[in-house]
């Protein structure tokens, strides 16, 4: 992980490289005549920008520029990111989510071993209740993950822990009004 500070020129440089290069390959498939891979593309890339504004919509902006720089901060992982949004009304849980995220990443990731394929998944689903679906899969050392939540506005209901894999709820304490 790096510790330096991310500046808004450094995510924006960050953001026009990963555009180039999604341009990039829209064209190249374009060129090679794979009209339906173009499609898809454009329609993966529509579908992360509107998990973006939807994420902020809710009401977890602190969140969403946690998992938006993630890249920059842990390059080791992979980050996929899904979303079942019905509701809004989550701003009170924006922070302690985004706090929980760092602290358990950065717990996690000085044991992650190199050269295999390290993926974190968050699916956020928000109905009645704020919930957080989090897995991790890939190769570390064992190591004992955080057990406590930093707050008391979330559950944590465990799923999974081995080596390989990690999986786990965060559940609101309360159901949204």
């Amino acid at each position: 992980m790096n510790d330096k500070e991310i500046t808004i020129n450094n995510v924006l440089r960050h953001s026009m490289h990963d555009f180039l290069n999604s341009l990039h390959l829209i064209q190249m498939n374009l060129d090679m005549g794979r009209v339906e891979e173009a499609k898809k593309l454009i329609s993966n890339y529509s579908s992360k920008c509107n998990q973006f504004f939807d994420i902020n919509n809710i009401g977890l902006p602190k969140t969403n520029e946690w998992l938006q720089t993630f890249s920059m901060r842990y390059n080791k992982m992979t980050l996929v990111v899904q979303t079942s949004l019905l509701s809004s009304g989550a701003d009170k849980y924006d922070a302690a989510l985004r706090e929980y995220l760092e602290c358990f990443l950065q717990s996690i990731y000085p044991n992650l071993r190199g050269y295999q394929e390290q993926l974190l998944k968050v699916h956020i689903k928000m109905d009645e209740q704020l919930e957080i679906q989090i897995e991790v899969q890939g190769d570390w050392s064992s190591q004992a993950w955080m057990e406590e939540s930093f707050t008391t506005l979330f559950q944590i209901e465990k799923q999974v822990n081995t080596e390989n894999e990690l999986k786990f709820k965060l559940i609101a304490s309360e159901r949204l009004e």
